[in-house]
């Protein structure tokens, strides 16, 4: 009797085994693989995020490392002439180097590189650069009589001091010189070198000084001032940079 129940409870432990042995073979199994899969799905999409992110991070740094390349190259060679912004940038130097700007004059309107009046520095034909000033005189006279204005009489037209070879032919200049008074050497350098640190490309083609003579400083009421005339050419672009 004894051996009848040992055998049964035997018969059914085995009988429960088999059966939870294929619930879980059957059932959880497949339930665990699924969840195994998701989890390296998810591992796999959260790499391919990754990844995006930081290919988009990286086209936003370049987007804009290159809107503030763009923007400093607006600033160093602007799309206009912007002769205003240049008056003003020399009104700013005049009052921190306390001289005084008795002139400007500007030549060069909207003239590309290529058709603008220059004079080659390196150049030893006399005759071709006095050609080539006569021309601008003539070209300032013109303009001048279209706007039916009364013509100023000039020393010198502010010429370029350079070879058109040496710049980009698209671009455009404007060519100015400024008749500038200062208190001393120290002032006169001072405002030179502010222009010099402005953004847009200022090139200083040439500086003119006219000082006290030695005997006028031992007079009691001689004029000291140091007069100077800085030509000046500056450049801007009207394309895409």
């Amino acid at each position: 009797m004894t051996s009848s129940k040992n055998s049964t409870i035997l018969i059914l432990t085995a009988f429960i085994a088999a059966i939870l042995f294929a619930l879980y073979y059957y059932i959880v199994t497949p339930k665990l693989e699924e969840v195994d899969a998701k989890e390296s799905s998810i591992n796999s999409l959260q790499q391919e995020m990754s990844t995006i992110q930081k290919q988009i991070a990286l086209i936003e740094d370049n987007g804009k490392s290159a809107s503030t390349s763009n923007l400093t190259l607006r600033k160093k060679v602007p799309q206009t002439r912007a002769i205003e912004e240049v008056i003003r940038n020399i009104e700013e130097i005049e009052a921190v180097t306390e001289t005084r700007v008795e002139a400007m004059d500007f030549n060069n309107y909207d003239s590309l590189v290529m058709d603008s009046t220059m004079t080659d520095p390196n150049s030893t034909n006399s005759e071709e650069q006095a050609d080539t000033k006569q021309s601008a005189n003539e070209a300032e006279e013109q303009a001048v009589a279209k706007n039916d204005e009364t013509p100023e009489v000039k020393d010198k037209i502010p010429t370029a001091t350079f070879t058109k070879d040496s710049l980009p032919k698209e671009l455009k200049l404007v060519t100015f010189s400024i008749d500038v008074d200062a208190l001393d050497n120290k002032a006169m350098v001072e405002f030179i070198k502010e222009i010099e640190k402005i953004d847009r490309v200022m090139k200083i083609d040439a500086i003119d000084f006219t000082s006290t003579g030695e005997e006028a400083k031992f007079q009691e009421d001689a004029d000291t001032t140091l007069k100077s005339t800085i030509q000046v050419t500056t450049f801007y672009y009207e394309g895409q940079q």
